[in-house]
């Protein structure tokens, strides 16, 4: 049985986990995915690495209306580019998904949320180092993610 789960915001990382860097295109289900939460009027955020090219990215796939806040910056991804979409009442209201347990999900963590691992791609093969990596679910897909989300929406 499908946990209900109550989310206010989910944050989506890009690289990754909705768009590959190497096709410039679309990740397999991500616009299901996001058409999906929009129609289901979901708080969403997306945050990754990059400067006005990835904003360039966004607007060029068609999906910058599906996001309330795009934010994107170089650098190391730590708390302080996740924290203003994070609820401080009830951080495990926030859905963080990534495809990186050791960066993304890790910060997700350390912030309260609940995580999400998209195993998929470059980073599939990486595991956990201890419980501050530890996803709450992962699934091996976006269409996975999807089936699952209708179920506990």
């Amino acid at each position: 049985m499908t946990q209900c789960l109550r989310m206010k915001t989910i944050i989506f990382d890009w690289k990754r986990t909705l768009y590959d860097p190497d096709s410039r295109e679309l990740i397999d289900g991500a616009l299901d995915i996001l058409n999906f939460l929009k129609n289901k009027s979901v708080r969403l955020a997306l945050v990754g690495k990059g400067a006005q090219d990835m904003h360039d990215e966004v607007e060029r796939l068609g999906v910058k209306n599906h996001f309330e806040h795009v934010n994107f910056r170089e650098g190391s991804k730590d708390a302080s580019l996740f924290k203003t979409f994070i609820d401080k009442r009830s951080p495990e209201d926030t859905l963080f998904i990534g495809d990186r347990v050791k960066s993304e999900l890790a910060v997700g963590n350390s912030l309260g949320a609940t995580t999400i691992w998209i195993r998929q791609g470059k980073f599939a093969d990486d595991v956990p180092d201890g419980p501050a990596e530890q996803p709450n679910y992962t699934f091996a897909s976006l269409k996975e993610l999807r089936t699952f989300l209708e179920k506990a929406l």
